[in-house]
């Protein structure tokens, strides 16, 4: 078994390692925390998911530059994959997350607000970027000596 393209391979592994790392542990794991209040928590979040989506980005921007040079050896299932990502990607960034970032600054004051299903629509989207990332992988290894540096 040999991966076709182990840079880019790579590069989905961490992405995936930073990923799970904020999206599934820290952020759970800070409203746990003895003494954090839901302010703090909700900054905390707004920092990470904000500095978290403009990593992912430049993750998804050196794929797209490496699959660009290889481009006559994409096939199919990569096409899906990353333009399933970019999808996600963008819709966190231009929708998801500056709305969710406005109703957290109104919680932040004190004010309460009823309940809106985008947050479940976040935690959905999340977790079809982690199945689209770990495709993504498969689709990468093959049984061939097909085996490319980048």
């Amino acid at each position: 078994m040999k991966v076709k393209h182990p840079f880019i391979f790579a590069l989905l592994f961490l992405w995936i390692g930073i990923f799970i790392s904020i999206s599934f542990i820290e952020t759970p794991l800070k409203f746990q925390v003895t003494g954090m209040t839901l302010p703090i928590a909700l900054e905390l979040g707004k920092i990470t998911f904000g500095i978290s989506t403009i990593i992912q980005f430049v993750l998804l921007g050196i794929i797209l530059l490496l699959l660009f040079i290889n481009r006559k050896e994409i096939n199919y299932p990569m096409k899906i994959c990353v333009i399933i990502l970019t999808i996600i990607l963008c819709l966190e960034k231009f929708w998801m997350l500056p709305v969710l970032d406005a109703r957290a600054d109104i919680l932040m004051t004190g004010k309460g607000l009823p309940p809106t299903p985008l947050h479940d629509y976040f935690i959905y989207a999340e977790s079809l970027k982690l199945l689209m990332l770990i495709v993504f992988c498969v689709t990468l290894i093959t049984k061939k000596n097909e085996q490319r540096f980048y």
